[in-house]
């Protein structure tokens, strides 16, 4: 279906993500399944960020291992590496910031975290705030 002559298409919404909720469990992988529908989004050409806070930060540490659970005589592989999520949201162009009071509470320095990751406190979150339409708090 072609748009009517005259009609220009409405720019979708711009939403920026707020990640709080970090780790419950390894086999339950709670909110890391937010950096991945993020990636998403923006393939699908949404203008969309990510704000890591609290806990989250560490979605964003360099050097995570890869780890398997064992359960019994079963070792469980494939579970989260947000390490590898959070360079994928970076490689795909989403912007991914950590808040910088929770980067200082959890002793990260700025080479702790993930090339591309922007460190953000209170005096930046006004305007970061104001560059999208929508804010989701997970």
């Amino acid at each position: 279906m072609t748009a009517a002559v005259g009609k220009t298409r409405r720019r979708s919404r711009s939403s920026l993500a707020i990640v709080e909720q970090a780790y419950r469990g390894s086999l339950e992988e709670q909110y890391g399944h937010i950096v991945w529908l993020s990636r998403v989004m923006r393939q699908m050409g949404a203008d969309h960020a990510i704000l890591l806070k609290a806990d989250a930060v560490l979605f964003a540490r360099r050097g995570q291992p890869r780890l398997a659970l064992p359960v019994g005589d079963l070792r469980v592989g494939g579970l989260s590496h947000h390490e590898s999520g959070v360079t994928a949201l970076v490689d795909a162009g989403v912007p991914v910031f950590a808040w910088r009071p929770d980067v200082n509470r959890l002793r990260l320095s700025p080479t702790d975290l993930l090339d591309g990751v922007v460190p953000v406190d209170d005096t930046d979150m006004p305007d970061l705030i104001r560059r999208f339409s929508n804010v989701w708090y997970w």
